[in-house]
């Protein structure tokens, strides 16, 4: 099973400047966290237009393949992330997940039992749709990014 990522971009919902996060040209900004019993390896791949981010991971059980770069990024209002995926893999949940200077408080989108078809699928995560999950904070919105 494979899944591609391709061009994460943040950008302001209404005409601001679009920033480039990642194009995905240096693949070794990533690196894998996966769960024990969890095979996961990161390559570079073809994308839309240049190059992609590959994840081959195999589950043996439960559990989950995460890929993590770190960033310094301050977000500004009416954010929105865009990137592309492509996988050949059973349904599973996509999650998005953005993480502050203190590693421990998280926000995320998910998607559950995404349908991977094979074919490039575009997403955009509006500021809105991006929610705390979890962490000492407790809630509010996340302003700096540290880590994706």
């Amino acid at each position: 099973m494979w899944l591609l990522l391709l061009l994460l971009i943040p950008c302001a919902a209404f005409g601001a400047e679009t920033k480039i996060v990642d194009a995905f040209e240096d693949t070794s900004l990533w690196s894998a966290h996966p769960a024990d019993g969890v095979k996961l390896a990161l390559s570079s791949d073809t994308g839309v237009k240049g190059r992609s981010l590959r994840l081959d991971f195999e589950f043996t059980g439960g559990g989950y393949a995460v890929v993590h770069r770190k960033v310094d990024l301050d977000l500004p209002e009416n954010y929105a992330f865009s990137f592309r995926v492509r996988g050949v893999c059973d349904n599973n949940h996509l999650e998005f997940k953005l993480i502050d200077s203190t590693g421990e408080n998280v926000w995320w989108k998910v998607h559950r039992d995404w349908q991977f078809n094979g074919d490039w699928q575009d997403f955009t995560i509006k500021e809105r749709k991006i929610q705390f999950a979890w962490g000492p904070k407790g809630g509010g919105e996340i302003s700096h990014v540290a880590a994706i």
